[in-house]
Order: structure tokens, then C-alpha cells, then sequence
């Protein structure tokens, strides 16, 4: 029996090997190990999630559905080895929760190398930190057959590994999946050239993580609607398209709620995309700012869209409270607030500022203090 044995499970793990995944921990066919119960090894893992890793019965309960531990040796070394690269017990909990199978792993053979691969990169510890507990699926796949070849395709476009590790900060995803090399073909394919592409990978990479057909479908919408595949604008008009169907339409009502029509909104999409990937809070807000305390019709909003995602504190209301002082004191007349907001913070103090010379002082001032209330 003892060679049969020994057959079966080197075939198995042979198998397993070489599907590139993680080997299969194989208690249920050690002889020392086969008097365990499935209740008794349900009520170890119970255990041991409760009073080693911290979490709560309720929680523990639910992880102890998704995996099964017969002893402490291999979650014990997983523990360790995160302890060790700066995870607090907090990130290690948020690991194990989005990712259970972690703790059956081989640490030294599964989790340190592709750990090390990221280091060797210029990863910092925060860094690692931040890729494993925002998406820790990814120390699921190989790393020689997936990570490391899907790392160096991110970064024939981006050219840097400090740019690569950016990307994957932002979305891990991007390191494991399949869709970017489909989704970055069709890219090129429709005639965006490597430097936009490098544009995505860099500040939009969960764009092209989505479903290639999904994807596909968004390229035509941007197209049929004029924007010009050599173009950044195109890029940003795509990662609005992809956002959800329900988040989109969602914004739309919020638009049409302060008096936008369906046309208005695609008139303001089509002149800066941006309006569209605005968050709710930040419409509501810079409409709340211009109809009710500038007194703006909103309409005007969708001819001036860009105006939708400037800083209300920032940029707003200082400028507009110089403009109001100025206007106060008869100095200018019929100013185009638009105008007056859009332009560089050099140009708007050369003009409206710097130019009179008694009141420059005051209004700088002024200006400042309104910038940063704490001064």
C-alpha cells in the first residue's frame, strides 16, 4: 500500500504542479493524519481563526465554511512570513478574509517569492502592504507563468518599474488577468497610439481589466460619439464609459435633477468627459455652489462642464471673492466669471490682482486668506 500511496500522491501533486496553481495541501491523504473528523477539523479551524488570527465568532464562522486547517504548521508559517514583510494583524485578517486558501499555502513556496519579485522591482514594505491586502488573489497565480510575464507587458509600455508598481498599486488585478493584453490589442488596433495606451495602464488600469467584449463595445461608443482615438480625451472618455451602467445613469438623473437635459449631458460629455467620472457628491455640490450661491442658470454649466471639477475652496470662491470686491468698488464690469475661473492662477492674479496697483496688496490678501481659511 505504502508505494501505491506514495504513487497516487506524487501523480496528484504532479497535476496540480503543473496547472500552475498552488499546491493542494494533501492532509486527507496522510495515514497519521486520517483519524481527524470533518467536525473536529471544522472546530480547529474555528478555533485557531478565533484565538490566533483575531477575528470575530461571526466572521470566523463564515471563513471556517471556505476553508479547512488540521493543524497550526502551515497558517502558523503564513502568519509569520506577513509578520515579518510589515503586515499588522489588522492587514493580515484582511488577507485571510478576501483570500482563506492563503493560509493552507507554502509560505517559503508560494507567498515569499512572488513577495521578493515585487521587492526586487523597488516595492517598499507599505507597498507590498497595500497590493496584497487590496487584491490578495494575485498571490494565487504562478509567478513564473503569469505574474512575471504579465509585470514585464505592463511595463514595455510604461518603461519604468516605479510606473509598473504604480499601476499595480492602483489595481492589482492588473497583474493576474488575461483582459489587459486583449483589451490593450483592441486599443491598438482601433488606432491609440503606445503613449495613450501608456496612459491607462498608468492612471486607469481597472479599465482595462473588464471584459474584453465589455471593453470592445465601450471603444465603438467612444468612436461613434467623435472622439479621436490619437487623443488623451479619448481615453478618458472611455474610462467613463466603463464605469457602471447604474453609476452612469445615476449621474445623469443627478444632472437632470438641477434642470440638464438628456442632451445637455451628452453635449457637456462630449466637451469634457471628465464631467462624467465627477463623483455624485462632487455634482451635487458644484451645482449646489453655482445655481444657488453664484446664481448661474445650470444650463450653463453643460456649455462650461470643465468648471465642474475645479476645486469649490481652492479655486472658487477666492477668485469669485476678489471678482465680487472688485465689482464692489466699480474697478471692472461685466466679467466673464467663466473665463475668470479657467485661467491659470498666473494669469488670473496678473489680471485681476497684481494690475491695480493701490488695492493689489488688499486683494492678495484677500485672495489668500479666502485659499486658506488657517492663515
Amino acid at each position: 500500500m505504502l508505494p501505491m500511496f506514495r504513487y497516487c500522491r506524487k501523480t496528484l501533486f504532479s497535476l496540480n504542479h503543473n496547472r500552475n496553481l498552488n499546491p493542494t495541501p494533501f492532509y486527507f491523504l496522510q495515514p497519521s493524519l486520517s483519524f481527524i473528523s470533518s467536525s473536529e477539523q471544522h472546530s480547529f479551524t474555528l478555533n485557531y481563526l478565533i484565538n490566533i488570527c483575531g477575528f470575530s465568532p461571526e466572521t470566523a464562522s463564515k471563513l471556517s465554511n471556505r476553508i479547512r486547517l488540521v493543524n497550526s504548521e502551515r497558517p502558523d508559517s503564513v502568519l509569520a512570513l506577513f509578520r515579518t514583510h510589515g503586515f499588522s494583524d489588522a492587514e493580515i485578517r484582511r488577507v485571510i478574509d478576501g483570500y482563506p486558501r492563503i493560509l493552507t499555502s507554502r509560505s517559503n513556496k508560494t507567498i515569499l517569492p512572488k513577495l521578493n519579485f515585487l521587492l526586487s522591482k523597488g516595492a517598499s514594505s507599505s507597498d507590498l502592504v497595500h497590493i496584497v491586502t487590496k487584491n490578495p488573489r494575485f498571490l494565487y497565480f504562478g509567478l513564473q507563468n503569469s505574474l512575471t510575464p504579465r509585470y514585464y507587458f505592463i511595463k514595455s509600455f510604461l518603461h519604468s518599474d516605479h510606473s509598473t508598481l504604480l499601476s499595480i498599486k492602483s489595481c492589482p488585478g492588473i497583474i493576474y488577468s488575461k483582459n489587459p493584453s486583449h483589451n490593450v490589442q483592441v486599443l491598438l488596433e482601433n488606432g491609440v497610439p503606445e503613449s495613450k495606451v501608456a496612459i491607462s495602464l498608468r492612471y486607469w488600469p481597472s479599465s482595462l481589466v473588464v471584459f474584453p467584449p465589455i471593453f470592445k463595445n465601450a471603444v465603438e461608443e467612444a468612436k461613434e460619439m467623435e472622439f479621436s482615438p490619437n487623443n488623451t480625451v479619448f481615453i478618458v472618455a472611455l474610462r467613463a464609459k466603463l464605469m457602471r451602467k447604474s453609476l452612469w445613469q445615476r449621474k445623469v438623473d443627478l444632472y437632470k435633477k438641477w434642470g440638464w437635459s438628456e442632451e445637455d449631458v451628452i453635449s457637456a460629455f462630449v466637451r469634457y468627459p471628465w464631467c462624467m467620472l465627477a463623483s455624485e457628491a462632487k455634482i451635487e455640490a458644484m451645482m449646489e455652489y453655482f445655481v444657488n450661491h453664484l446664481g448661474w442658470k445650470s444650463h450653463m454649466l453643460a456649455q462650461q462642464p470643465v468648471l465642474i471639477m475645479m476645486s469649490v475652496e481652492k479655486r472658487l470662491i477666492p477668485r469669485a471673492f476678489v471678482l465680487q470686491f472688485l465689482q464692489s468698488k466699480g474697478l471692472i464690469k461685466d466679467v466673464n466669471l467663466a473665463g475668470a475661473f479657467k485661467v491659470a492662477e498666473k494669469t488670473f492674479l496678473k489680471k485681476y490682482v497684481n494690475c491695480f496697483e493701490k488695492e493689489a496688496s488688499q486683494l492678495l490678501k484677500l485672495y489668500e486668506e479666502r485659499r486658506d481659511p488657517s492663515r
